[in-house]
């Protein structure tokens, strides 16, 4: 099969110029566009961790449309995945998210391996915006609206922890808004492609699980402070605490610590969070109580289960109104006196120096 670079669409191998774009394709996966005798892959949608994702229709049913995710060759080949871990780890991602079964996730309805030996996860498509793209566009959202979210990401989440399933990369980039007239839509939560499986009777997920396996897995800005320390082990509470980073980040712009890979591990372990109201001034304290403690860095003070979570914070914000007042986020930078300061903020662009 050949993809346009540009466009992401899909090509049988014999057409070497994209008809939309005139751009020259180029060879992706290994066999013909039809996957599996049943998946016609229309374009690529995006590429993560494990694989990449292709719009496709379902030849099956009518051309149903679904999303398509296949294992990276690349990832496949890796030396440290020789004996197979990578495959492993994506047979268990199929069957530990074909279990899952709630409104508020992208549904698995499919999986496997082709004849050209191309490990597949077929799901749901969901037509609307992620909410990432969301939180771009508008910056902050008002507390009621983000709670009426949050709620609904909570739901998904719990829905997966109730059979042992802990997701271990929440994301605005992972969660759906399927749009349905005017207001935000319908909540579904996506890619529990990094899940690992914390119930025995789920999959034969061990302990002895090779330290690849158990190494660092999800994105760094989300991840709590025992997922980024792999000799610790991780629970629920992990999946609390990228939920109240998701929070955070929809009522404050931003995320509590921000840096490279390594500044976030010494931040996340030896700080607590920057209390939201330090750079957003119309929070509710009560509102902003449960989200800082869902950030704390001993587990054992976040709340215990995502139930718990959703609970304190609808309680918390039961008596709001609907604003359209997002807040004013106020930016803080603490700095040696005559240090060059250079701010790098998509709302307000600036170099000073401190006085």
């Amino acid at each position: 099969m050949k993809e346009c670079p540009k466009c992401e669409a899909c090509y049988p191998d014999e057409v070497g110029t994209c008809p939309v774009d005139d751009t020259a394709t180029k060879f992706s996966l290994p066999g013909t566009q039809l996957l599996a005798e049943r998946y016609l892959l229309v374009r690529r949608l995006g590429r993560g961790a494990m694989g990449q994702v292709y719009l496709a229709n379902d030849n099956k049913f009518a051309a149903r449309k679904v999303a398509v995710k296949t294992v990276r060759q690349d990832i496949l080949s890796s030396d440290d995945l020789q004996e197979g871990e990578a495959i492993a780890r994506f047979e268990r991602e199929a069957q530990a998210a074909a279990s899952i079964q709630h409104p508020n996730t992208v549904s698995v309805t499919d999986y496997g391996e082709s004849a050209e030996g191309i490990f597949y996860l077929v799901m749901e498509y969901v037509e609307g915006e992620t909410l990432h793209r969301l939180l771009r566009r508008e910056g902050t959202l008002t507390v009621k609206r983000a709670v009426h979210l949050l709620h609904q990401i909570a739901d998904g989440v719990e829905a997966a922890h109730e059979i042992g399933i802990l997701h271990r990369d929440l994301k605005p980039a992972n969660i759906f808004l399927m749009q349905k007239g005017k207001g935000d839509g319908f909540v579904k939560v996506g890619d529990f492609g990094l899940a690992k499986i914390v119930n025995q009777t789920v999959t034969d997920f061990s302990s002895h699980a090779s330290p690849s396996s158990r190494g660092i897995i999800g994105t760094p800005e989300f991840m709590s402070p025992e997922q980024m320390q792999p000799e610790i082990g991780v629970d629920v509470r992990s999946d609390i605490y990228a939920l109240g980073t998701i929070a955070y980040l929809m009522l404050g712009g931003r995320t509590p610590f921000s840096g490279d890979m390594m500044q976030l591990v010494m931040q996340k372990i030896m700080h607590t969070a920057p209390p939201l109201s330090g750079i957003r001034d119309d929070i509710p304290p009560d509102v902003e109580n449960v989200i800082m403690r869902s950030l704390a860095i001993d587990p054992g003070e976040r709340q215990q289960t995502v139930a718990d979570w959703i609970d304190e914070l609808d309680e918390a914000a039961s008596d709001l109104e609907e604003s359209k007042r997002t807040g004013v986020s106020k930016l803080v930078i603490l700095a040696p006196v005559g240090a060059e300061v250079y701010i790098n903020d998509e709302r307000r662009g600036s170099i000073g120096r401190s006085g």
